[in-house]
């Protein structure tokens, strides 16, 4: 059997992963609301929450508390889902501590409760969490960001694709969660 097909949807799925998305997102709008130096310090609160999730789930892996990164079992979801949620909660803290830009706020929290709405679906069903990060920065890249937040846009498809060559989800898991994370960006940031 030919490997490469799920193997280049898995390198896909590691390098347009939700981190790396809402990261990328998260830098364009600080340093799109504020100076260069003024953006650095709320780029480096998000890249410290990211390190924290990024960490907790490092750890698990390596405890083999989890079956993977991705955590792909919906078993395996509800703590690391509490720990993502609470680095989004002190994020959110510490940005309006720092007085951010409203944009850069409300982009943090809508990508928040996107994550918290997935996540109090998965018990029973498996929305993709990479879709609604990938759906949320479609909509917040354009409503933010106009022409260079189609980069965003752009890479929509090749994670929903990702998601499902690799059975990781099917087509309705991949849309649900594009569709919850567009749907947060539209309420909080149209």
């Amino acid at each position: 059997m030919d490997e490469r097909p799920p193997n280049l949807a898995r390198a896909v799925t590691n390098v347009l992963n939700p981190f790396f998305i809402f990261t990328a997102l998260f830098a364009l709008v600080a340093f799109a609301r504020s100076s260069l130096a003024g953006g650095a310090p709320y780029l480096a609160l998000e890249l410290l929450a990211a390190a924290v999730v990024a960490g907790y789930l490092f750890l698990m892996r390596r405890r083999r508390r989890v079956g993977d990164f991705w955590i792909s079992a919906r078993a395996e979801r509800l703590i690391p889902a509490v720990v993502l949620l609470t680095a989004f909660v002190g994020l959110l803290v510490a940005l309006a501590l720092l007085d951010a830009p409203r944009d850069l706020f409300l982009l943090t929290l809508s990508m928040g409760l996107a994550s918290a709405a997935v996540a109090a679906v998965t018990p029973f069903w498996k929305a993709s969490a990479h879709c609604t990060v990938a759906g949320h920065a479609a909509v917040a890249g354009i409503l933010l960001l106009g022409f260079p937040g189609l980069v965003f846009v752009l890479a929509l498809p090749l994670v929903v694709w990702a998601r499902v060559a690799p059975t990781a989800h099917t087509l309705p898991q991949t849309l649900a969660g594009t569709a919850v994370g567009a749907a947060f960006a539209l309420l909080f940031l149209a």
